[in-house]
């Protein structure tokens, strides 16, 4: 046995000795350069890393698609939209004026409308003071021809035909064949039907457009002269003219032959005198104006609040 025993050695292991021998070889190869920092990176717990061994990396796309090998910046992405978080500068007020605005500009064309169609008839549409219609034909196989029931002065639109609005009437017929004598009469509308019950007639349902309603039957009992109920009568040959001062009540308007024999065929027209209708056409023009402009006015300062407050 020998009497100097070895000393104990401890076990070092492959990774240890190459870590050892490292940072011996790193030492000695080149203290002062990159050997020497290759040993201060493995005292400190760092593995070096070699340029030499660098794992090479895949070419981005940006990479692959740039000419000649030159680096192409990253592809920046779309900002995102900014999302607002103020109030709307379309509040319940300023939306109640845009929309009270434009219900008054409406009413304003309506007034206008009106306004201009009354001052245009009463400027191009008067025969000797009566503002009038133009000629309309009417003809019937029965005995007689004769309106619908107009109320004047009565609810509803009744107002427009008011005898304060029309002052005169004057209703004008004129037979196509020269020599016939007719009747035109103005009657209350009840009285009128009551005649005329069973009668052959044609009743005109409107006016202004020609509308007509044939109304089958025999010929009347009597002549239309006979009856005292008309309030207003014209009789004879030739164009017949008709005036009349109108009172509130239901009224129709009735042509038949002198005899009542079946067959009537004439031209008429009807026209009032209304000395208000000037003022009236210009009050309600004014009118138009006047809604017109506070609409305007409405929406414009909607409108103006609601950009000031979103540039703000």
């Amino acid at each position: 046995m020998n009497s100097c025993a070895e000393p104990h050695r401890t076990h070092q292991g492959p990774q240890s000795r190459r870590l050892r021998a490292g940072r011996t070889d790193g030492v000695i190869r080149d203290r002062s350069g990159t050997g020497y920092d290759v040993a201060k990176r493995a005292r400190r717990g760092v593995a070096p890393v070699s340029k030499s061994h660098a794992s090479p990396t895949t070419p981005s796309a940006g990479d692959a698609a740039s000419p000649k090998g030159r680096p192409v910046g990253p592809v920046a992405a779309p900002p995102r939209p900014e999302i607002g978080t103020g109030q709307s500068s379309w509040t319940a007020s300023r939306i109640t004026a845009l929309v009270i605005g434009a219900l008054l500009v409406l009413v304003s064309l309506v007034l206008l409308g009106g306004g201009g169609t009354a001052l245009w008839a009463d400027r191009t549409h008067r025969d000797a003071g009566y503002i009038t219609t133009d000629v309309h034909k009417f003809s019937t196989l029965g005995s007689a021809l004769v309106t619908e029931p107009t109320d004047l002065g009565s609810v509803g639109t009744g107002w427009l035909y008011s005898p304060t609005l029309l002052d005169k009437v004057r209703i004008r017929v004129t037979p196509v064949s020269p020599g016939s004598a007719l009747f035109v009469g103005i009657g209350p509308s009840t009285d009128v039907d009551r005649y005329l019950a069973g009668v052959n007639h044609t009743l005109i349902t409107d006016f202004w457009t020609d509308s007509m309603q044939p109304m089958g039957g025999s010929t009347p009992g009597s002549a239309p002269g006979t009856q005292n109920f008309w309030v207003a009568t014209d009789t004879g040959t030739g164009s017949r003219t008709l005036t009349w001062d109108p009172t509130a009540g239901s009224w129709s308007v009735v042509v038949l032959n002198t005899d009542a024999l079946p067959g009537v065929d004439v031209e008429a027209d009807l026209g009032a005198t209304m000395p208000a209708l000037l003022w009236i056409a210009v009050g309600v023009l004014a009118a138009g104006m006047v809604f017109g402009v506070g609409g305007v006015l409405l929406i414009a300062g909607a409108t103006r609040r609601a950009s000031r407050a979103r540039t703000a």
